[in-house]
This record gives C-alpha cells, sequence and structure tokens, in this order.
C-alpha cells in the first residue's frame, strides 16, 4: 500500500502543477472575476453562468497514518458567463464557496479518524460520495431559493449563511488532514 500511495502522491502532485494554469484554489481573500471564467459559454442552456469547481485529493501514508491532502478549486476551463452583472458574479462567488464549505465538511468528518486498511479506499470513496451528494443538493436549494441570483433578499440571506458556516469550520481550511490506519 505504502508503494501506491507514494506513486498516488506523486501523480498528484505532478497533477497539482500541471493544472494549476486553469485552477484557482479557494482563498478567503481571493474573489472570483468574470476573467476567471474562460469556457464558452452553453448557448443552450437558460443560465447566465456557470461555475465549476473541483476538489483535489492526494494520499499518502507512512506507516499507520494517512495524510490526505484536499484543495477546493475553481475550474476556469469549465466556468462560463454569458450575461456579466455584479450580483451575477457574487452569485457564482457563492457556489464556489458552497463547495469550499463541503471540502471542510469533509475534512471535519475525516479529522482523527481510524480506518482498516484493507477498506480505507472503500470508506474514503463512500465518504466523498456522501459529501458531494450532500454538497450539490446544497448547490440547488441555493439556486432554487435565490431564484439563480434574481430573488436578491434570498442572495443576502445565503450570503451570511454560507459565510458563518465557513467560518464555523476555520478549524478545517489546512489543506492536510491526518487519520490513523489498523490492519
Amino acid at each position: 500500500m505504502k508503494r501506491a500511495s507514494i506513486f498516488f502522491l506523486i501523480v498528484a502532485g505532478f497533477l497539482f502543477s500541471f493544472q494549476a494554469a486553469h485552477l484557482i484554489p479557494w482563498k478567503e481573500n481571493r474573489k472570483l472575476s468574470w476573467d476567471d471564467f474562460k469556457a464558452k459559454p452553453d448557448a443552450s442552456s437558460s443560465y447566465k453562468a456557470k461555475t465549476e469547481s473541483i476538489l483535489n485529493l492526494a494520499i499518502a501514508t507512512k506507516g499507520m497514518e494517512a495524510s490526505i491532502t484536499m484543495q477546493n478549486c475553481f475550474d476556469k476551463n469549465a466556468s462560463w458567463v454569458k450575461e456579466k452583472r455584479d450580483i451575477l458574479l457574487v452569485h457564482e462567488q457563492a457556489h464556489f464557496d458552497i463547495s469550499e464549505l463541503w471540502a471542510r465538511k469533509f475534512k471535519q468528518r475525516l479529522n482523527g479518524k481510524t480506518f482498516a486498511i484493507k477498506t480505507f479506499q472503500k470508506t474514503l470513496n463512500s465518504m466523498h460520495d456522501s459529501i458531494y451528494k450532500e454538497g450539490k443538493a446544497m448547490q440547488v436549494e441555493y439556486d432554487k431559493e435565490t431564484e439563480h441570483s434574481v430573488n436578491t433578499k434570498a442572495q443576502e440571506k445565503w450570503d451570511k449563511k454560507i459565510a458563518a458556516d465557513l467560518k464555523s469550520l476555520s478549524a478545517f481550511i489546512p489543506e492536510v488532514v491526518t487519520c490513523k490506519l489498523t490492519k
């Protein structure tokens, strides 16, 4: 397992550096701008913009510990805009912030956990699937309530909620989470 995870870490490290040109890691003081949206807009979509983010994961093991490096990134090459309005940019930033929120929740769930070596990858995948589904449901609820940025009162409510939730999970900003492994 150690050899495989070292290889995975090297490959993931290569991918992090290779993808860096079109990925923007989430940072509290780095807000999105319309210049970040590089993809060609989907002409068939009724939406005015689309934000795509990805969660980069890298796993390394040493002895009976696993270090999981996790980074939420905005994907410039998959994100697009048709209509550049300030309120819409705020709305799209909140989509990215919701992705960060769920990355922190994933780190919270992993923090201090002990996993059996034999089922570690399967359990980690299952946890990721669960987090992804919960985060996606929140994204859908957010769009529904804000009417994709049209309902400004709902947008303000969501902006405050997301900011408060991010703050409550600030202990999980560091990218690396360490877990114990057992036989």
